[in-house]
């Protein structure tokens, strides 16, 4: 896990170190893990000025190691500031997205082979950049597409594009494409009653003479242009298929290693050198003020 892929999550009904077990498997060595580690934050001093580095530049000394098992089975080590943080305690990065993962998830790298990507519903426009593009060409750009299909979307003049950061039901995040006149509150445009069964009609053919293997094939993609078609194709669209879907699993359990640099006990403290004639003076004078005192108590006429 690189340094800086975690922020801290301010959830305070949900119960921490409930997911504590044994994980399979060994932990690295710990110099590896510090070299790899002094290796990030080097970078991190790279990239902000000096005056920035406490607030994201984390110090070797104040992290301390896990290690996570995921739902799929896969382990991955992980850091936490101070040993009384969890991984679940913590909002890990969305390696595509640069956007922080919902609590409890983490992106897991290993190939676990090909998986639809999953339509979710857009929750939160964010926030979007404008990008301007040149005139298209008059050649189609893409070799499936022919003259007349290219000549009916093609730009002829500069042209601008919005593109918008959105928030996914699953907590997720993903780009959209928008005119730059577009604003949330407008709604999507929709297309007339006849278009639409134009689009209908033309993807129904397409399909009826293709079978499953028309494009989109069957399953969460074609399922999603039919619910477009349903809505009057709506632009921009209310859901989007989300990769990170695709990547991220829950954290099912984690084991603490330890920090990642030892702590060591401070020394003892020299024992400054007593001179025992003085201190048994002073403890003789004190006896002797006691046992007169003593004396006073037991007789107070005499005093």
């Amino acid at each position: 896990m690189s340094v800086g892929e975690t922020a801290p999550v301010d959830d305070q009904t949900r119960e921490t170190g409930k997911l504590l077990k044994r994980v399979p498997g060994r932990a690295r060595p710990q110099k590896e893990a510090l070299r790899e580690f002094e290796k990030a934050v080097a970078e991190l001093r790279q990239r902000y000025q000096p005056v920035f580095w406490p607030l994201f530049v984390p110090e070797p000394k104040d992290m301390f190691r896990w290690r996570v098992q995921l739902e799929c089975g896969c382990t991955r080590e992980v850091y936490t500031r101070g040993e009384d943080k969890y991984p679940d305690d913590r909002s890990y990065l969305d390696l595509i997205t640069r956007c922080r993962l919902p609590s409890g998830e983490y992106w897991c790298t290993t190939d676990h082979g090909r998986t639809q990507k999953p339509y979710r519903d857009i929750v939160e426009w964010v926030d979007r950049k404008v990008t301007e593009f040149p005139a298209d060409p008059e050649e189609p750009e893409y070799d499936w597409m022919d003259a007349e299909d290219w000549a009916k979307i093609r730009k002829p003049e500069p042209h601008s594009s919005a593109f918008w950061r959105v928030k996914l039901a699953c907590g997720h995040y993903a780009q959209v494409c928008t005119d730059v006149d577009w604003k949330p509150e407008n709604g999507p445009r929709l297309v007339s009653e006849e278009r639409i069964e134009e689009i209908r009609r033309d993807f129904e053919e397409s399909w009826a003479a293709e079978g499953h293997t028309g494009w989109p094939h069957e399953g969460p993609e074609r399922d999603h242009i039919r619910k477009m078609i349903d809505l009057r194709w709506p632009r921009p669209e209310p859901e989007r298929d989300c990769f990170t879907c695709t990547h991220v699993r829950r954290i099912t359990g984690y084991q603490r290693i330890g920090w990642l640099v030892s702590k060591t006990s401070p020394a003892p403290a020299p024992s400054p050198n007593i001179d025992r004639k003085k201190i048994a003076a002073r403890l003789a004078a004190a006896e002797a003020e006691v046992q007169r005192l003593r004396k006073q108590l037991d007789n107070p006429d005499d005093a």
